[in-house]
């Protein structure tokens, strides 16, 4: 099996789960991102814009707290 359909099974089986069985894997799951994105500083920088733009109008101070760990503040 090619890595793109892996990819794509993985995050077609994430979506077809229920809203609480999706922030049971993120929790499972972002820590174990985190550390891959930590040691790939370009997959930072590279994901870094879209999830500014995700967060841009959401009512949170999770831009912020981000911004500040980026050092942008």
């Amino acid at each position: 099996m090619n890595q793109g359909k892996k990819v794509n099974d993985f995050v077609s089986s994430f979506k077809k789960l229920s809203k609480d069985e999706q922030k049971e894997v993120m929790k499972k799951l972002i820590p174990e991102f985190c550390q891959i994105a930590m040691k790939d500083k370009s997959l930072v920088q590279e994901m870094m814009p879209h999830c500014m733009e995700i967060m841009k109008g959401m009512d949170f101070p999770m831009k912020e707290m981000m911004s500040k760990m980026m050092g942008k503040v």
